[in-house]
């Protein structure tokens, strides 16, 4: 058991879970649909490059075993880590890395949102969170804890650039070649029907997303 609860033994302990990046958000003022608890941590796991590079035609039965392998493995480090902060007398909740709500139609709090609030990336022009060390080519998972950490500086706009690389690879057109700024609507961004329809495309396969786009993207590329 960790004696002393702070930045450096978190890290030691996520490096452990074979995570990849981490960082740490302000939720004060609360981020939209985010538990009531002041800090945010945001962290992330890439997918195996290889399995990136089969993507670029479409989704592949490694890419729905990479994705149901980082997601669980997701799910252990931010379980880990709650049970940590509440022995150490601190409330800790988590938002699970599998799904995109609730249940019962409720809507669950969006990785992306600390993710780019804790400075690990921004979010691209298929709407995907991008990492500039893994580009799109990740997994997120998110704890919300009382305890008090040193944050890291917010990321309020794309960094994309002139790059259309996505966009120009997305067989349903999905792209807007818009900049992403912080607090803009994805209808703006992104054309989320065409990205659902074109799935209905890829019934072989039990993927979210075709993954098009994330081998497509430049950062993704490994060196």
């Amino acid at each position: 058991m960790l004696s002393i609860l702070d930045r450096h033994a978190i890290g030691q302990l996520l490096r452990t879970k074979e995570i990849d990046a981490w960082g740490v958000a302000a939720n004060t003022p609360r981020l939209p649909l985010a538990p009531d608890h002041p800090t945010a941590i945001s962290m992330l796991m890439r997918v195996d490059p290889l399995v990136v590079r089969g993507l670029r035609h479409g989704p592949t039965e490694d890419y729905h075993e990479e994705y149901l392998r980082l997601n669980a493995a997701l799910d252990d480090a931010t379980g880990t880590l709650v049970d940590v902060l509440r022995v150490h007398g601190h409330a800790a909740e988590r938002v699970v890395a599998t799904g995109a709500d609730g249940g019962n139609g409720c809507r669950r709090f969006p990785h992306k949102t600390a993710a780019t609030s804790a400075g690990l990336g921004w979010i691209g022009k298929t709407a995907l969170f991008v990492s500039p060390r893994f580009g799109p080519a990740v997994r997120l998972a998110t704890v919300f804890t009382s305890l008090d950490l040193p944050v890291g500086e917010a990321i309020a706009e794309g960094r994309c650039g002139d790059c259309r690389a996505c966009v120009e690879a997305c067989p349903a057109g999905c792209g807007r070649d818009v900049q992403w700024r912080a607090g803009m609507a994805r209808d703006d961004l992104f054309d989320a029907a065409g990205c659902r329809h074109q799935m209905t495309l890829f019934d072989s396969v039990d993927a979210q997303i075709c993954g098009i786009c994330i081998a497509a993207c430049p950062y993704a590329r490994p060196a």
